[in-house]
């Protein structure tokens, strides 16, 4: 189906103003189109009026409803959201107490009275306690049974092992156990092998979940999982808490589950927020002219950081080729790596002179750097890029670090204190990062 015949189908299904449209992926696994085709179809009618998108939620029929302005912030809500910015960021840990009284008065320019009052607020919550007359820590509502075993849950090979597993996601791994070991838990890891639906364990034995009596709690990596629903389905069965490493886009979130207490999701890399992270450092730097450059951008998450760097005001060249949506798409093809090559060169001859380029994460940055090494293309006169990995520290290019110890920190938390959290209650946990220079 081309994106002029899907328009139509949309058009003649008769959905009502408001009525929530089916997810790109749920539409491309239905008709057999690619999830590009189904995304511009979506898009066309979004710039005709017809839908609108809810950022988090997906597409919906009809005009956007306006909001009215909501009153002025009071002194004590703006507290608590630069609170919930620090527990996004790490600043706050929810294995020590917070900060003293006068220390937080200092860091969030209020007084003390406002202070002891949002922190009151908090604590009448449940989501604080506090010690003595001033100390305030996050409420435990630990679990408890005698049981002291976490399940962590990733993909896996048809033989149960990880040998596959990127560098973010071993590194999530690794801090899971540490956050786990310091909370005095043991770890239980499965394998999830998708073409079958079935958990395998190190041996590639498979494990039912409802066998797993002896744990209490699961962390559930989706990265690279594509038929969330097939997984969710057999998670939804459980009666533990489930803490879920999203790495799809933000409006493909079972909703049932999402408003279960249990179950807490947690954003890493999706979304708008790394582009503007990314582009409030460079305007630190007075750099405001930039190319973005980005060979996946079919994908949800290049577009949003394409988004992030405009919301904050850069003049953006858009560099980009939307045939490919992942690295994982160009594996898939013959003479992958020349043809990646040769994207690129494209995408960088067609730059204007801009102040720097930023990249859509390392790999495409390592590549930029063999090709200008090699007299390929031009160097450029700054650059960033998305991911803090191994490579970028072999090559000295600034990357943004997604904050993936938080991820382990806050997923643990949640197992053992679910509900304690200064998120609202069925807010997608978003996990701010920051720009590592080298």
């Amino acid at each position: 189906m081309t994106v002029e015949d899907f328009c139509k189908w949309i058009g003649s299904s008769n959905f009502k103003d408001g009525d929530r449209l089916p997810s790109v992926r749920e539409v491309a696994a239905s008709s057999g189109a690619s999830t590009f085709t189904v995304f511009r179809a979506y898009k066309k009618l979004a710039s005709q009026g017809k839908i609108y998108a809810e950022h988090g939620n997906g597409f919906f029929w009809g005009t956007k409803p306006k909001i009215e302005a909501s009153a002025r912030e009071y002194e004590t809500e703006r507290v608590e959201r630069l609170l919930l910015d620090a527990w996004k960021s790490g600043k706050i840990s929810v294995d020590n107490p917070l900060p003293s009284i006068k220390d937080m008065c200092l860091s969030y320019a209020t007084t003390l009275g406002t202070m002891r009052r949002t922190l009151e607020q908090l604590r009448a919550k449940g989501t604080l306690e506090r010690k003595g007359q001033g100390r305030y820590y996050f409420a435990s509502a630990r679990v408890t049974s005698e049981t002291t075993e976490i399940l962590l849950i990733m993909r896996c090979n048809p033989n149960g092992d990880f040998n596959c597993l990127g560098e973010r996601e071993l590194s999530f791994m690794q801090k899971v156990y540490v956050e786990a070991h310091r909370n005095n838990l043991n770890v239980k890891a499965l394998g999830y092998y998708e073409e079958e639906g079935a958990f395998l364990d190190a041996n590639g034995n498979r494990i039912r979940l409802e066998d797993c009596r002896e744990c209490f709690g699961a962390i559930v990596s989706t990265m690279l999982v594509f038929n969330i629903n097939k997984l969710f389905t057999k998670l939804a069965t459980t009666r533990f808490p489930v803490a879920v490493w999203w790495e799809h886009p933000l409006y493909d979130i079972p909703r049932a589950l999402k408003k279960e207490k249990r179950f807490a999701f947690f954003n890493l890399a999706f979304g708008e927020f790394p582009g503007r992270i990314v582009g409030r450092f460079l305007k630190k730097k007075g750099l405001t002219r930039i190319a973005f450059v980005s060979p996946y951008h079919m994908s949800m998450w290049s577009r949003d950081r394409l988004k992030g760097l405009k919301n904050v005001g850069l003049e953006v060249f858009e560099a980009t080729d939307a045939s490919h949506a992942s690295p994982y798409d160009f594996m898939q093809e013959p003479r992958a790596h020349a043809r990646y090559r040769q994207i690129l060169m494209s995408l960088v001859k067609k730059i204007p002179p801009v102040d720097a380029w930023v990249v859509s994460n390392d790999r495409v940055g390592v590549e930029l750097v063999s090709l200008a090494n090699q007299g390929k293309i031009p160097r450029p006169p700054y650059m960033v890029s998305f991911d803090n990995s191994t490579d970028s520290y072999r090559n000295r290019l600034d990357s943004f670090e997604f904050n993936v110890e938080t991820l382990a920190e806050q997923s643990v938390f949640h197992l053992v204190s679910p509900g304690i959290t200064l998120y609202k209650k069925g807010d997608f946990r978003e996990l701010s990062g920051h720009v590592v220079e080298k």
